[in-house]
């Protein structure tokens, strides 16, 4: 039997407070506040609207907490390539700077991401994203090599893993990806914008599959071998870089 959705309200403290049901086939009725701090209710199929009303009623509080939180959240979006606007890079901020010049050049220093463009692409913010996106591919590349080789004994040869063919890619909804029949990663092109313990983190989760295909408990023991605090790496990416 499929699911349906229901809108629906309830006033609590003269405030109109919408949520949205999800009828299952559950036990129980469970609740949870979604990125866009939709108020989503899952419930039996034969449970009422009404008690749905009144659990958001007695869960008004930790509502609340949970969109406080997400509106604390601190935005990652890059700004459009144009002068003065700033992009992430390893966690940090760099202002972005675009010159005249003969040749198509980036580079990045302390501070800033030079652009050098001829005059006539100056202000064409499409080319200019189309030249940044293959930089940044390009350098994605090296940081991640540079993290595998540091698995290399400890893990690739401990395993009799061979050193996988990395691709790197935009991806709407996830960081990395493993097929471990083809020896082959992928990444997300924005995992490069998180900080580069993030960054090792997701490395480390997508070659920890070519031991654990699945997420079992044995696949989160053996990431902890290398990483104690991975959770922690886990719980940054999903709060401060979900919407990247």
């Amino acid at each position: 039997m499929k699911e349906f959705i229901e809108k629906n309200f309830v006033k609590i403290n003269e405030e109109r407070v919408e949520f949205y049901i999800y009828r299952k086939k559950v036990k129980n009725i469970n609740l949870r506040v979604d990125k866009e701090k939709n108020i989503i209710i899952s419930m039996p199929f034969k449970m009422s609207s009404e008690r749905a009303k009144d659990f958001v009623k007695e869960k008004i509080n930790w509502i609340n907490k949970q969109k406080n939180q997400l509106s604390t959240l601190k935005s990652k979006k890059d700004g459009e390539i144009r002068n003065g606007n700033s992009v992430y890079i390893l966690g940090k901020i760099y202002e972005i700077v675009i010159k005249e010049g003969k040749v198509n050049s980036i580079i990045k220093n302390e501070k800033n991401i030079e652009f050098c463009v001829r005059k006539r692409f100056v202000d064409n913010e499409k080319y200019l994203q189309k030249i940044y996106d293959n930089w940044l591919k390009e350098y994605e590349l090296q940081i991640i090599k540079q993290i595998i080789n540091n698995y290399q004994k400890e893990l690739l040869d401990k395993y009799y893993i061979k050193f996988p063919e990395i691709q790197i890619r935009k991806m709407k909804s996830r960081w990395g990806c493993c097929f471990p029949f083809q020896n082959k990663v992928v990444f997300n092109l924005s995992l490069i914008k998180t900080p580069i313990e993030c960054v090792d983190y997701v490395v480390l989760h997508e070659l920890s599959h070519f031991k654990y295909k699945n997420h079992s408990k044995d696949f989160y023991r053996f990431i902890e071998i290398y990483m104690k605090n991975w959770k922690e790496k886990r719980k940054i990416l999903n709060k401060e870089y979900f919407n990247i």
